[in-house]
């Protein structure tokens, strides 16, 4: 069986009741579940299972979400449990990984076509961090008006939708810009996101750039 993504029905979920169906260790997997599983470059949630610490989520190929305890796990199969995401942490990480979509975008609009999309990256709830491929260093001021055109963007409080196709394949868009796929957490405005730095990283390596966004506040 697969656990039933609750963070897609509404990413905005912070506390629900599930079963449990498989206990391993220190880890749950639980019928439901409002925990992001780590993935596509976005952690995994963390939080608690009846006051249990959960220090990581991850999903596997069978499309169960386990939970990765503190400890060895004090529940047993068909058990049923109340989950808290630790909100606060997931909101942040939901800002970046929007902001992210919309400094791409941006990137676009001020480096052409030498601007490949980002070959990795990972985004948290301190920043996002994406690999880009380029044939040269980044010019500093251009990079400036990346975050410029972002901010400027982000203010206009646009309408974000995400939603699944028949082939169970994740969609992100937002008035005026392209369509993206994407299975992370977004918000439902950009307005919400709020104002954003963007910087070069550390180099990860010949022809790549890292592009680091963080919240400015």
């Amino acid at each position: 069986m697969k656990t039933v993504p609750l963070y897609w029905e509404d990413p905005y979920m912070r506390e629900f009741k599930a079963r449990v169906v498989k206990v391993e260790g220190n880890k749950v997997a639980l019928d439901r579940s409002c925990f992001y599983p780590r993935g596509g470059g976005q952690v995994g949630d963390t939080g608690f299972l009846e006051g249990v610490r959960v220090v990581d989520t991850v999903k596997d190929e069978e499309g169960l979400i386990w939970h990765v305890l503190e400890g060895e796990a004090p529940f047993r199969e068909g058990q049923e449990v109340s989950g808290t995401i630790d909100w606060d942490r997931r909101y942040r990480i939901m800002r970046l990984h929007s902001a992210a979509h919309v400094v791409y975008y941006m990137m676009l609009r001020v480096f052409g076509p030498e601007c490949k999309p980002p070959t990795s990256g990972i985004v948290d709830d301190q920043k996002d961090r994406s690999d880009y491929l380029f044939p040269q260093s980044i010019d500093r001021e251009e990079l400036k008006q990346v975050e410029e055109l972002a901010n400027g963007f982000i203010v206009e409080n646009k309408p974000i939708k995400t939603w699944t196709d028949e082939r169970d394949t994740r969609h992100w868009l937002t008035e005026g810009l392209p369509e993206m796929l994407c299975g992370g957490t977004h918000l439902k405005n950009t307005s919400e996101i709020g104002p954003i730095r963007v910087k070069r990283g550390s180099k990860p390596g010949a022809g790549k750039e890292r592009i680091e966004i963080t919240l400015a506040e």
